[in-house]
């Protein structure tokens, strides 16, 4: 059996048609650049992810800029990043002429080691820190990151691209950060039909600022408050994200059954690697099948699925601080944790609508080249 690392036509057959029919009234009515539907979603956004304010805009990367920018985050500030991450949180930060400082993971969540931050600020004394929820959930120490930031005068950006459902003891994750953001990317578990992104705050001034920023700076038609960006959403990805938002329980429900399925495989053959799902009081969303091989590389793993006809993906095969731009950053330690891991993880086919016999061809080729490796 061939399987795809990810099919997102499964999610959009369901409701192609209303997609189909959303788009032509957006045509009808040229709503091509904000518009009521925009205004819609973001109403929905908030109200399904507990926060106050939610402001779209053009992607994830703009709408990180755009957050470090509302947060008074200036040329030469020094911003701690993790550095095992997508590459868009340190490309913000430079962005904006800040200085990225390269913090490790914890191994046992995988998310910015809180401990390693505290001695990253007493020795470097950050300004501002983005701590992103990765892989489908959110730190352990969430809390300790919001109190510690809130104490030091850290400003705190929270990267929650890749966490819509995410919750922290209960609550959405979006919940009680200064300013958050998500990423729409298609590959997401809530994806639009190309990129988009939102901000999240809780101030109502600092929304007024985010929104603003987002529209070139404007405080009125021709009159401007901020040098800002051009990052704004349509109709016709806000019509789709409607769309998507109506079956995304199902989605999510369905990514959990496949993310349990592969943990209960491999809790068989510990020998192997170690399979990681969200932590303790965090209730995940199936974002990603997170492997860590103990022995055999990802590089070789990934090699031997694909020559199966299995999908699989490498996230990520390599750190911030093996990237070109990087070199030379300030860094608070070795960063041996998330270095060995993005040589060591493979991440197995895991999406809305994936089926038991899928996750069972994909669980048993990924045997099939620990065993022979």
């Amino acid at each position: 059996m061939r399987v795809p690392f990810i099919d997102l036509k499964r999610s959009i057959e369901p409701v192609r048609e209303q997609i189909l029919a959303d788009w032509t009234r957006c045509l009808d009515h040229t709503e091509f650049v904000s518009g009521p539907t925009v205004q819609k979603l973001e109403k929905e956004l908030g109200r399904v992810l507990e926060a106050e304010h939610a402001v779209a805009c053009a992607n994830g990367t703009d709408a990180l800029i755009i957050g470090l920018q509302a947060l008074g985050v200036k040329a030469g500030m020094r911003v701690a990043v993790p550095n095992m991450t997508f590459w868009a949180p340190f490309e913000a930060i430079a962005q904006i002429g800040a200085e990225p400082v390269l913090v490790d993971i914890n191994p046992d969540d995988l998310q910015m080691d809180f401990e390693e931050f505290k001695r990253g600020h007493e020795k470097y004394r950050f300004g501002a820190a983005i701590l992103v929820h990765l892989l489908g959930w959110t730190s352990t120490r969430l809390g300790d990151f919001r109190k510690y930031c809130k104490e030091e005068g850290i400003h705190l950006l929270e990267d929650g691209a890749q966490s819509y459902g995410v919750r922290y003891h209960g609550e959405s994750v979006y919940t009680g950060a200064e300013v958050s953001t998500i990423s729409f990317y298609p590959a997401k578990v809530l994806g639009a039909a190309g990129d988009a992104g939102a901000m999240f705050t809780p101030n109502p001034k600092l929304a007024e600022v985010i929104r603003a920023l987002g529209n070139h700076g404007r405080a009125g038609h021709y009159t401007y408050d901020y040098v800002g960006w051009n990052s704004r959403m349509g109709g016709i990805q806000a019509s789709f994200l409607l769309r998507m938002l109506e079956q995304i329980d199902a989605m999510i429900d369905s990514r959990l059954q496949a993310e349990a399925y592969y943990k209960e495989f491999f809790d068989a053959y510990p020998q192997y690697g170690r399979v990681y799902t969200a932590p303790e009081g965090i209730t995940g969303n199936g974002y990603l099948s997170v492997i860590q091989s103990h022995k055999v590389s990802g590089d070789d793993l990934a090699a031997r699925l694909r020559d199966a006809g299995i999908g699989c993906a490498r996230t990520y095969p390599q750190t911030l601080c093996e990237q070109g731009p990087s070199q030379g950053c300030l860094r608070t330690s070795d960063l041996q944790h998330s270095q060995r891991f993005s040589r060591m993880v493979i991440n197995l086919p895991l999406f809305a609508g994936i089926t038991r016999e899928e996750c069972e061809a994909s669980a048993q080729a990924l045997l099939q080249a620990f065993e022979a490796l």
